[in-house]
């Protein structure tokens, strides 16, 4: 049965250490898939507890209204496509204009404060975040450094030779 937050401090209430996979994951295609499976796997491989994070809606609904990509899947479906990859704790961070400002570093302070302890965050290779979409995998990693914790970013997954992506699909 899978547990679904609502809050980053709901992280609070989980056995640490904490691995999170953190992303859009619309589609749930097979880099999300390489990106979930991978962070659960480091967390059961170290007696850890994995966590996906996703965010809901879709930034772009948030962010550009009016050119918003059409949707793989609404987020019930998602949710859905998760839990069939048999992860125990889904995060489902509200997206709104206040959290679309939050600066990077914030972000993963948060992460880091409610999560006890956080052990490692997975995303894939191009994920970027936090205000003005400043934050990516270099600067994640630097965060990783200064608040010790892993950073895994994943490489593409390509079928065929070409690369998975949501936009692709």
């Amino acid at each position: 049965m899978m547990q679904i937050l609502h809050a980053i401090e709901d992280l609070q209430r989980l056995r640490g250490p904490l691995f999170l996979a953190i992303g859009v994951f619309d589609g749930v295609h097979r880099g999300h898939q390489a990106v979930i499976s991978t962070s659960a796997q480091h967390a059961h491989a170290a007696n850890g507890t994995p966590v996906v994070v996703t965010f809901d809606p879709h930034p772009a609904k948030i962010l550009r209204p009016n050119d918003a990509p059409h949707l793989l899947s609404a987020t019930q479906h998602k949710v859905a496509l998760i839990r069939a990859l048999d992860v125990a704790h889904l995060l489902v961070i509200p997206f709104n204009r206040d959290f679309a400002a939050t600066a990077p570093e914030d972000f993963v302070t948060r992460l880091v404060e409610n999560a006890k302890p956080l052990r490692e965050i997975c995303v894939g290779h191009e994920w970027s975040f936090g205000k003005n979409r400043a934050g990516n995998l270099e600067l994640l990693q630097k965060l990783g450094r200064q608040f010790h914790f892993d950073v895994v970013g994943i490489p593409p997954v390509r079928v065929k030779g070409d690369v998975v992506s949501s936009t692709a699909i």
